[in-house]
């Protein structure tokens, strides 16, 4: 009678078994790790990715981001776009300045708050008084405020997350670049 044989780990073979194994481990986690961290810093969709259609595109907003790693994310359209759209990391602070040039290019500034929570502080800039408002948008919806350009105006996050707002200019001429007075808004500085 024939004897099949089993075959066996010897206890030298196991731990070395068990090492590889968890090696392995580590490895698929490491990956894992770097591979989702890098996944979580991409902003925009990847455009090859979703559903194509022949009525509408998907515009490269990729080359108009400047970051700002302070406070968050700042999309500047094409010079001939008046909107922007701004992410705003936690205690992030946007403005603490008014838009006034010798031409009055711009009558009006238009804040659209998406999601989130935050401050919005308005002035004067030849007084000492200015007006503090508060919105918390997943209670009350979205909010667009409409103010003069020429106003001091400064914007916070207060939520605990990144949240997103859009802006755009009511322009009472064709202007490419806005102009920004810092100087003249000390007074009412929202930190």
């Amino acid at each position: 009678m024939h004897k099949s044989k089993i075959p066996s780990f010897s206890s030298t073979s196991m731990p070395r078994f068990y090492f590889v194994l968890l090696l392995l481990i580590i490895i698929l986690l490491v990956y894992w790790y770097f591979s989702s961290d890098l996944n979580s810093k991409q902003v925009f969709a990847n455009i090859s990715r979703l559903p194509q259609s022949s009525l509408f595109t998907y515009p490269n907003v990729s080359s108009q981001i400047h970051f700002n790693e302070s406070q968050g994310i700042l999309y500047v359209p094409p010079y001939d776009q008046p909107a922007h759209f701004v992410s705003m990391k936690s205690n992030a602070v946007r403005g603490n300045h008014r838009h006034k040039n010798n031409e009055n290019s711009i009558s009006y500034e238009v804040l659209v708050l998406l999601q989130g929570q935050y401050q919005f502080r308005i002035s004067n800039d030849d007084t000492n008084k200015y007006e503090d408002y508060q919105y918390d948008i997943s209670k009350i919806g979205i909010v667009a405020l409409k103010f003069p350009a020429d106003k001091c105006h400064a914007l916070k996050n207060i939520g605990k997350q990144t949240n997103w707002f859009a802006s755009y200019y009511i322009k009472s001429k064709d202007v490419t670049t806005i102009s920004v007075d810092k100087q003249n808004c000390k007074k009412m500085i929202l930190t």
